[in-house]
Formats: structure tokens, C-alpha cells, sequence
């Protein structure tokens, strides 16, 4: 996932421009950094030549923080500095989604799983309190299921690149598109209740581990170009590692809930 944000941010670009260059916000403050107007300030691209020094500088973060990720232990408390602001940064990316996008909360729930990503890492090095840990996963892949199921119902205007998907993967019509989306919408709500109900904790985390992972890799299955395969992956791959965390948190809580149901104390 650290690798997609790198990625994302050295090759292409995220929404903090979209903050960063807001004349009646942020470009205020960056006109007084520079001592200049703000005319000038986007006329000789100031402006646009900071914002890509920010995205770069959380691009080199985030490949720091995903070599961490590798070696760290559960004493390496140098190791974690960095994931501690691989998740500043991320938080920051979230928030300029949010900012940008007429502040959906829904843009903030959706983003949940891969925010708290590198804080689920640090805490399992702690290895104090498996409970707690687990807490931690659910209510973030709860957030983020919930999150986008407001977009996909419609609570908030329905994403054109969510009912792509939708025809691209399942040959069907935009109509039939918006109404498959409505419904598995209505699966995300009842998945992010469904993991704190012991009961039903098995089968809704199985439905998480494949919708996440089919909608992770729908990015990249749904836009395939043989013609340009090179830009289709320099393009979408990122798009499906940054959503690695969609799928893989199910799996970990799937996981444990296996060992803890076949532990002898259970029985």
C-alpha cells in the first residue's frame, strides 16, 4: 500500500493541489510565504512547483516508511518513526480528498482502512493487547465498507468511475449499473454491522476479503489495454495497491477468528 502512495505521488499526483492552490484558502497563505502576490504567485508557478515538492516528499516518506514496514520488530522503535509519518501524510492526502470534494464525510470513512494501515502495523509490534488490536481492524475496514457504500447507494452522487466498473466488469447497462451498485451497497452497511456480531463474523468477513479484493483489482482489470499495456500498468497499478489493505484486514481478522474458534479454550 506505502508503495501505491509512493508511486501516486512521485509519478503522478494527489488532491493537495487542490488545497494547496486554492486561491481564496491555502494560495493566501502561500502568496505571504513567497512574498509575492498571488498573480504572481501562479503566473511564474510557485505555487505549482511547491505543491510537487510536497507530493514528492511524502513519495520519498512513504518508501521510507514501507522499507520500515519490512524490517521493523517489536523493539525497533526507529523503524516506526517512520510509519508513524507515512500516517500524517496519508491523513493530510485523505483530508485534501475531503477538502476538494465538496467534504464528503464519506471521503474520510472510505480512506479509514488505509490511514490506520501503518498505526494496525506499529500496534502489532506491541504485542500487549490482541483485543485492543483487533478493535482497531474492524472499526477501521467498518469505516471504510461504510464509506463506500454511501457512495455507492447514492447517499452521495454515484462516482462515474464506480458505475464503469460496473459496465466494464459486468457487461451490463449504466442503469442496471446504478441499481447493482445500490445493492451491494446495501452489502457494505451490512458487512460493517455484521463484524461485531460473533455470529456472524465468519461470513462477513469472507464477503470482505472478496468484495475488497474485487473492487481493489477492478482497477485494473477494467481499464486493461493491450495496446498500451505499459501505461495501463504505470497508470492502475497503483490504484489497486493503495486499496491492498481493503482486502488484507479482512484476512487478518478472518485469520485470528479461525485460531481463536479452534483453541482449546474455546472448546
Amino acid at each position: 500500500m506505502l508503495l501505491g502512495h509512493a508511486w501516486e505521488c512521485l509519478r503522478w499526483e494527489t488532491n493537495l493541489g487542490n488545497v494547496l492552490l486554492d486561491p481564496s484558502g491555502f494560495g493566501k497563505v502561500l502568496a505571504w510565504y513567497f512574498d509575492t502576490s498571488l498573480h504572481q504567485l501562479y503566473s511564474n508557478r510557485l505555487a505549482e512547483n511547491f505543491v510537487l515538492g510536497v507530493d514528492h516528499s511524502f513519495g520519498i516518506i512513504f518508501i521510507i516508511a514501507a522499507i520500515s514496514a519490512v524490517f521493523i520488530k517489536q523493539n525497533s522503535r526507529f523503524l516506526k518513526w517512520p510509519l508513524h509519518f507515512a500516517a500524517i501524510c496519508l491523513t493530510i492526502i485523505v483530508f485534501s480528498s475531503f477538502y476538494s470534494k465538496n467534504f464528503y464525510i464519506g471521503i474520510l470513512l472510505e480512506n479509514a482502512a488505509q490511514i490506520l494501515t501503518p498505526v494496525i502495523l506499529i500496534y502489532i509490534t506491541r504485542n500487549n493487547n490482541n483485543r485492543r488490536l483487533v478493535g482497531l481492524m474492524k472499526w477501521s475496514i467498518a469505516f471504510t465498507f461504510f464509506g463506500h457504500g454511501l457512495f455507492a447507494v447514492g447517499y452521495y452522487p454515484q462516482p462515474g468511475y464506480f458505475i464503469d466498473m460496473m459496465i466494464k466488469g459486468f457487461d451490463i447497462h449504466e442503469t442496471l449499473a446504478r441499481n447493482v451498485l445500490i445493492v451491494f451497497g446495501i452489502l457494505d452497511f451490512i458487512f460493517a454491522i455484521s463484524i461485531f456480531i460473533p455470529k456472524l463474523l465468519s461470513a462477513a468477513l469472507i464477503y470482505g476479503i472478496l468484495w475488497g479484493f474485487i473492487t481493489a483489482i477492478a482497477r485494473i482489470t477494467t481499464s486493461f489495454n493491450t495496446d498500451f499495456l505499459d501505461n495501463w500498468i504505470e497508470q492502475y497499478l497503483f490504484a489497486f495497491m493503495i486499496r491492498v489493505p481493503h482486502f488484507l484486514i479482512p484476512l487478518i481478522l478472518w485469520i485470528e477468528h479461525r485460531k481463536s474458534v479452534n483453541s482449546p479454550s474455546s472448546q
